[in-house]
């Protein structure tokens, strides 16, 4: 069953521009893995939040993609960027 992802990260005081820029450089890889089915993000300056959208042919393939940028330490990389931990809600998708 398809799953949609959404993924809200909110920057640190001085890391906005880098989580941007950081988020455009990975994830067209995303897009490629198995099971990607779209991926988007867009970002609030202001509130130095990025948002991703995703939406994936089955939660495995999801997960499976996280536990590939894990292994790579991408998520590492990204954490020590924020101000909180990450948001990430999953939903099914309906249309």
């Amino acid at each position: 069953m398809s799953v949609v992802v959404i993924l809200t990260l909110k920057a640190a005081e001085d890391q906005y521009d880098q989580l941007a820029a950081t988020m455009q450089a990975i994830l067209p890889d995303t897009a490629k893995r198995e099971g990607a089915e779209l991926i988007r993000a867009a970002g609030d300056a202001e509130a130095r939040t990025v948002t991703v959208y995703e939406e994936w042919d089955r939660i495995e393939s999801q997960q499976a993609y996280m536990a590939w940028r894990t292994e790579r330490g991408d998520i590492a990389t990204l954490v020590a960027m924020l101000r909180e931990p990450p948001e990430l809600k999953v939903l099914t998708k309906l249309f």
